[in-house]
Parts: C-alpha cells; structure tokens; sequence
C-alpha cells in the first residue's frame, strides 16, 4: 500500500543540481568542521578544558563561516537561505550576552561564555541550512547516532577492565567505577546518551526511514542503554525516561485522539513497570535512587547548600547578574550553607545559574526561548503534513525534555559538546521544516543572500579569532607556568609575555609573570646589601606592576591578592601585604589557606594577639588545618610566658 507518510523520506531534491568538485570539497571540509563539537569535542575530556573547548570553538566558526559562504563562492551550488523565527528567538539571547559582556567582573571569563553561545547561535543556523538540502540531514543523523555509539564502546573497554582512566587522566575517585567515556564525569555523558535515545527511537518507529537510519538507530539504542545503566546518573535516567516519554506521547498524539489517550494511560504503566522491574532487578539502582528515598538532601551532595546560597546572589544583581561565566568568582563571599574547602565552578542547575550570571532579563529570555522551542517541536510532531518533519521535531521536542530534566539537577550546558548535539538534532528539524513548508524568513534576490552570507560569515570570522587567540595564550601560559616550576625563570618570562601578546585580557599570564617576579625578588642576592636591597626592589615592583594588571582583569581571583602580598613583603611593605591578605581571607571567607594566611602575616608583624584570634575563628568555622593548631598552641604559649614575666 501507499504510504503518505513515507514519501519525505525517499524523495529527491526540489531541483536537482550538479555541484563542481571544489564546491563539494568545500561543502564536506565545512560539515565536518560544524560537526566537530557534537562528535569529537566528546572525546577531548568533553572538552572540559580551555584548550579542548578553544579548538572546537575554531573548528566550528570554520565550519558555520564556510557553510555561509556557499552562495558567494559557488552562487548555483542550490544553497537557499532560511531563517526561522525560532533562531532569531536565539540571535536575541546571544546579542543580550554580548550586551551584558563588558560589564562582568571577569571579562576573559565572560568573553569565553559568548563565544560559546555564539558559537551555538551560529551552528544552529549552520545546520538549518544543512538540513534544507534534499535528505542531507539523514547523513548527519546517522554519523551523530554513530558518534555516540563510539562512545558507548570505549565507555564499555573501561568498565570490563574497571579502569578510572580516562584517555591520559585518571578520573576522580568520587565516581568510582561509574562508566563515563572520555566525559570526566559519568552525568554529564549520560546527557549526551539520554539525548540520542529520544532521537534513535524516533529515527527507529518513522515510516520509510530506511535501513540504514533503523539499523543505526538499534545499534545505538543496544550500545547506549547498558552504558546509560553503568553511568548510575540519576538524572541521566530521568532526562532519557522525560525525552522517551515527550516523544512517545506527541508520535501518539500525530496518529489521533484514540491514540494520545492510549499513550496517556500506556507510558505511564509502563514507566511504573520499568521503574518497578529496575529496582528488582539492577543492584545500580536499587543502590542510587534508594539513596534519595532514604535522605534527599545527603543524597543530592552539596546541590542544596549551593541553592541555598544563591538567594543572597540574585537580589544583590537580580536584573542583569554577575556576569557571564563568572559563578565561580562571585560565588564565594556568599559562601554561608557549603563547608567543603572546595572550589565550585557550577552551581548544579543551569536554569538557577543563568538567573545568578545574567539576571532575570537574561533567564527570561532564556527560558521563554526554550519554552518557545519545545512548543514549536511539539506542534510541527503533531501537525505537520510532511512526515520527515514531525519525526524530527519529535526527536528534538524529546531532546530538549531530556537536557531540561537534566538541568535541574545538574550544569550539561555547560559541557562543551552536549548543547551542540542538542542544537544539531533541533537545527536538523528546523532545517527540514523550513525546507518542506516554508517556516521562516527567506531573503529575496542575490544581493540581499550575498551580503547575509557576508555578515554571517564576518561574525564567525571573529569568533574564530577571538577563540584562536584565546586559546594559544592559554597554552603559553602552561608553558611559562611549567618553566617556572622547573626553575626556567627567562623562558618562563617569554612564555608569559607571548601569552599576554595574544591575548591581554587574560589575566592568568600576568599573575604568573607577578608569581615569578616576586620569587626572583625574595630569592635575590648581591654582595653588597644596598645593591641587593636595590635589586629585590626593583623586582618587586614589577611583581606588583605586573599583578596589580592582574587584579584589574580579575578582581576576584585571591591568588593574585595572595601574590600581591608576598610581592609587597618581599618589597618591604608590610602593612600593604596585610592590606592584600585581609582581602583575600574576607572574600574567601571559607577558604582555609587564605585565612590563615592572615594569620601567618600578622605573626611575621609581631601582632600575635590578633593573628591568635585569627587562628582560633579558623578553628571555630571549621576552616583551618593543622596550620591553625599549631600556630594556637605555640602562640598561647608565647604568651602565658610574657604574661608570667609581667607578674614577676
């Protein structure tokens, strides 16, 4: 029989075209470079770190910028611009970030957080056009389902060989044998996984998907769901049970009313079942969601403490924030509930956290455009007349259920690769819908495409650089600061200058060239004392004039505070250094080193008394080390002697 519901997925292009070799040599190098953070950004540590993410930052402009380009370069290559309203819904939120970047207390930190959702902004409007050409999409949705298959298998070498490695690293001992890939933490390769489920499932129940797409879709589903079970991440089994679930219901709802009240009651039943069979069955998670049955707070870690904190932080900046990317050094003054001498660099809810860095004008925006998304899939899966369509948005109406669960309890949009392989899926069934029925905006005429192509690719252009330049002054600064630790005091001071040339509002390689000249300034010697005098001056002051740059980009970072007083000591200031460690041990007001660097300062002034009650607060706040203990015992006893003495 004849099936309506197949035709999209065997048709062929609206206008068949013949591409020039270069042409297609130019379309393959851009896709694989707009495809790189979805796919091998996961296999960098999840780009977790400045260098991975700085690559895929530059791959992925590339990418965009040489996908815009194709109507300039090759104007018969059959690339037709559109633009849904949707996306312009997200050009709004990453034009806000930019608008808010200069006034965040850390602007390299900042800077990094908008080259970031601009660089989502623009592979999303990269792979809407990808996916308006003929069946290109079914391509992309294949090698994404094949990447996190990939994945799966190395996450499943680790585990049969119950190894914490994770490529060159050891992963944190917190996560035991809990199956994480080349993610460092388990969550966050669970997000990944629940996301392709919503897809994979879809691809797997569509009319006339194919062999190929079905087959892909099983081999992943049988990789993904024991890895998803090992990875034991209670939000990765929700976000994957919401996204199967958000899919499920609106495929349903499309076959008719009789069908959604059959869903309605059936996923329902069989969540209970799946829950019930689970607990039965899987010692994993009997063990982890038995945790939370029996204390929810103990169970969730320290996520309760940190929101608990975060009130104080939203009515101080509520409309605008702190900044973006800034939660890590705006977090600490406000540090009252987590008892931990630990450094957090996110808040473990993303929604809260975006309320924290960009106000409720920013959160706002954000979630309206979520909101508006996951709408808009879930209307085109129940609705649309073409086929290829509503599975897709199905898919992605799922995905986006999945991350939003997630991001309850968790910071998945903050992982490099995981909001790219949502925006891919979404810009996949925005393409396809504006490709089949005409959604959004299309710029009529050759010139009015030429200078849009142009623009786009002008802002990719400077992403890239931004993100290139960002990138290599972060690996001079690991050079300098390996120099330095190996004793190489001139290459680490080249190396440090080369990285502040690249970039010079990074403030990392100022405070290591400040570090490394009040090292030369205290280990300074000379045969004659007023020379040698003249010279721990001299080095000091361009410690403090080097450090001082530092404490202008980042105010605060309190190793550049703690490195300003030892450049003060080693100046003769001491009042100064005392100014500097105060600060530091204030804003840092649960940090055990900084506060009892107060202590150690007023000792070395000879005021003992206060540096006793220095110690002794460290002690009562549970922020000291054996550093506090001694210095109380030894102080006492100074001065029980000089009050015998008094009374003699």
């Amino acid at each position: 029989m004849h099936d309506p519901e197949a035709e999209f997925w065997d048709d062929e292009p609206r206008h068949r075209r013949k591409d020039g070799w270069f042409c297609r040599i130019w379309g393959a190098i851009a896709l694989l470079l707009l495809f790189w953070p979805a796919s091998g950004g996961m296999y960098l540590l999840a780009s977790t770190r400045v260098w991975s993410w700085a690559i895929g930052l530059v791959l992925a402009f590339a990418g965009c910028g040489m996908v815009f380009l194709r109507p300039v370069l090759f104007p018969r290559g059959g690339f037709a611009w559109r633009i849904p309203a949707t996306w312009c819904a997200f050009a709004a939120l990453a034009l806000y970030v930019a608008a808010v970047c200069p006034r965040a207390p850390v602007p390299a930190a900042a800077r990094w957080d908008l080259l970031k959702w601009g660089c989502l902004c623009m592979a999303a409007l990269a792979w809407i056009q990808v996916a308006g050409r003929g069946e290109a999409w079914k391509f992309w949705a294949f090698l994404l389902l094949l990447a996190l298959s990939v994945e799966c298998f190395y996450a499943m070498s680790r585990q049969i060989d119950h190894s914490r490695a994770v490529l060159w690293m050891q992963r944190s001992d917190q996560y035991g044998l809990r199956a994480s890939g080349t993610y460092l933490c388990p969550n966050h390769l669970a997000n990944a996984l629940a996301m392709g489920f919503s897809l994979a499932f879809a691809l797997l129940v569509a009319p006339g998907a194919g062999a190929p797409l079905r087959l892909m879709a099983v081999y992943y589903l049988a990789a993904a769901a024991p890895v998803l079970y090992w990875t034991q991440s209670r939000s990765g089994w929700g976000g994957m049970l919401a996204g199967l679930s958000a899919t499920a219901l609106l495929l349903a709802w499309r076959r008719g009313a009789r069908w959604l009240g059959i869903a309605l009651v059936a996923i329902p039943l069989a969540l209970a079942a799946l829950g019930f069979g689970a607990w039965k069955c899987l010692p994993a998670v009997r063990e982890r969601i038995g945790a939370v049955l029996e204390d929810p707070v103990r169970a969730g870690g320290i996520r309760a403490k940190m929101w608990a904190d975060t009130p104080a932080m939203v009515r101080d900046r509520p409309w605008c924030g702190h900044g973006g990317g800034s939660f890590v050094w705006t977090y600490p003054p406000y540090r009252v509930h987590t008892d931990q001498n630990l450094t957090y660099d996110y808040l473990h809810n993303d929604p809260l956290q975006t309320l924290v860095e960009y106000g409720g004008a920013g959160a706002a925006l954000a979630g309206t455009l979520y909101l508006w998304a996951f709408a808009l899939f879930a209307v085109r899966a129940v609705r649309s007349r073409d086929a290829g369509t509503a599975f897709l948005s199905a898919a992605a109406a799922g995905a986006l259920a999945a991350s939003a669960l997630h991001s309850l309890f968790d910071f998945n949009f903050h992982i490099f690769p995981n909001p790219h392989i949502l925006v891919m899926v979404c810009g996949l069934a925005l393409g396809r819908a504006a490709a089949r029925e005409g959604a959004g905006w299309a710029p009529g005429g050759r010139a009015a495409r030429a200078v849009l192509s142009v623009l786009a690719a002008a802002a990719c252009g400077a992403g890239l650089w931004f993100s290139l330049a960002g990138g290599i002054s972060y690996v001079w600064t690991l050079k300098g600061e390996a120099a330095r630790n190996s004793l190489e005091y001139g290459p680490a001071e080249a190396a440090y200058r080369r990285a502040i040339r690249w970039d010079s509002s990074n403030w990392q390689p100022w405070l290591g060239l400040g570090t490394l000249k009040a090292t030369q300034a205290s280990l300074y010697r000379a045969p004659d004392p007023a020379l040698q005098a003249a010279g721990r001056r001299e080095r000091a002051d361009a410690a403090i004039e080097a450090l001082s740059e530092a404490a202008r980009l980042n105010p605060c970072d309190m190793e550049v505070e703690y490195a300003l007083a030892r450049a003060e000591n080693a100046a003769g200031n001491a009042e100064a250094a005392l100014a500097h460690c105060r600060r530091a041990a204030e804003y840092q007001c649960r940090h055990t080193f900084f506060r009892e660097q107060l202590g150690l300062q007023l000792v070395r002034m000879g005021r003992e008394e206060e540096a006793l009650a220095v110690f002794r607060a460290c002690i009562a706040d549970k922020a000291s080390s054996e550093v506090s203990r001694l210095n109380v015992r030894r102080l006492e006893r100074r001065a029980a002697k000089r009050a015998a003495a008094a009374g003699q």
